[in-house]
């Protein structure tokens, strides 16, 4: 069996915390910390990313229109 790794272009809401909070993801209640960033993908899919990664990972959408969250790509 062989594995295959896939990339797809991905558009997600990213919000950046400036003081600890506390969120409901798939996998239970989590704690996002200042300058973690919180992502929200598909399906309502919500997740905690650190800056180091985040910042690594996602790049700003440039024709942003809209003042809630921010728009990123993968």
């Amino acid at each position: 069996m062989n594995t295959f790794l896939t990339r797809r272009p991905l558009l997600v809401n990213a919000t950046q915390c400036t003081q600890p909070t506390t969120i409901f993801t798939h996998c239970g209640h989590r704690k996002a910390y200042p300058g973690d960033w919180i992502i929200e993908g598909e399906n309502d899919d919500r997740y905690i990313v650190d800056n180091t990664f985040f910042q690594l990972a996602f790049a700003p959408i440039p024709s942003e229109s809209s003042n809630e969250g921010r728009h990123y790509g993968c």
